[in-house]
């Protein structure tokens, strides 16, 4: 059934302030006080009465001696305006309170594995026990992507580990900032002495990089000192990563997290030489129709708040 409840077009006669103006005569029965309530002036209040009493056809409020008493209209009026105003504020300005145990909805986020892995456990476990019908589903989209997927509305939330060219409606908030460090294996490599830029770009890397491709803050920094890396295979995941340090001579420039990259005795972890500390800040972002989303904001806060117990789990294994 294809119905129109609703005709708008008569709405178009209405200024329905009028029906603030005739609430507040209504309770008040007299102009200057109404006027008063409402913080406007008396004469815009009277202009304001003689076109209600145009619109219905009525008096309204018609004078008895001092008192200005109500028409039988404006009687039968005056409870069905009240009502009407006040479930119009009751739904329009007073958002009801988000109860996360009522919560349920689906949540779609886009995360890169490595931080997937330290992220998305602790999420679920306080999702399962505080909102068990709020449901997660995690995509992989390429960076490139991203915010567009954003603006589609193909996902909810964003997690990434790159700087992205966000636009005016788009809201960010770092999650956490870490040091990029070196990792190898000591049965592939031998490496002496401080890992400098210059000692790096004579050796073969591996990125891990969901986006396809190598182009990171670590190569603008390589770049600002007139070298390049040699990056012999970019691959998707961190935990392939390691077992390609494993099982060949290379290097690997990574963020190294606990519960990110669980690391065999043979790998070590070295700090990188350079003039600033290389830091790779992990960003999540939305798109700004949903900031004020009860659930959307449950979730930015429980990411925000896992995030922030990271802080001590930053300190990786020096080498040896």
């Amino acid at each position: 059934m294809n119905e129109i409840d609703i005709r708008h077009a008569d709405f178009r006669r209405i200024d329905l302030n009028l029906l603030v103006a005739l609430d507040a005569l209504l309770s008040e029965r007299q102009v200057g006080r109404a006027a008063e309530r409402l913080f406007i002036g008396q004469p815009a209040m009277s202009h304001a009465l003689a076109r209600l009493r145009e619109l219905f056809g009525d008096e309204l409020l018609v004078r008895t001696g001092r008192q200005m008493a109500l028409t039988d209209l404006a009687a039968q009026l005056a409870p069905r305006v009240r009502a009407w105003l006040l479930a119009g504020a009751a739904l329009v300005l007073e958002e009801p309170p988000f109860d996360p145990a009522q919560a349920q909805g689906l949540v779609r986020m886009s995360i890169p594995d490595g931080l997937e892995s330290l992220i998305l456990p602790p999420l679920l476990a306080r999702l399962r026990a505080e909102s068990p019908r709020v449901r997660l589903k995690v995509q992989l989209i390429e960076v490139e992507r991203l915010l567009d997927a954003l603006d589609a509305d193909e996902v909810d939330i964003v997690v990434v580990g790159v700087p992205l060219p966000e636009r005016n409606w788009h809201e960010r908030m770092t999650l956490l900032t870490a040091t990029m460090q070196c990792v190898h294996s000591r049965e592939q490599l031998a490496i002496k002495g401080p890992l400098t830029l210059q000692k790096l770009a004579k050796l073969d890397h591996v990125v891990s990089s969901y986006r396809g491709e190598a182009a990171t803050v670590v190569d603008a920094a390589f770049a600002a000192e007139g070298l390049q890396r040699n990056v012999v295979a970019a691959v998707a995941g961190v935990a392939s990563t390691v077992r390609i340090l494993r099982s060949a001579p290379l290097v690997s420039i990574q963020v190294v997290l606990s519960g990110v990259m669980e690391l065999p005795p043979d790998l070590v972890v070295t700090p990188l030489h350079t003039r600033e500390p290389l830091r790779m800040s992990v960003d999540m972002l939305w798109h700004r129709r949903h900031s004020q989303q009860g659930l959307h904001r449950h979730l930015r806060t429980l990411i925000g708040e896992i995030s922030a117990s990271l802080s001590d789990l930053r300190r990786a294994p020096r080498a040896k």
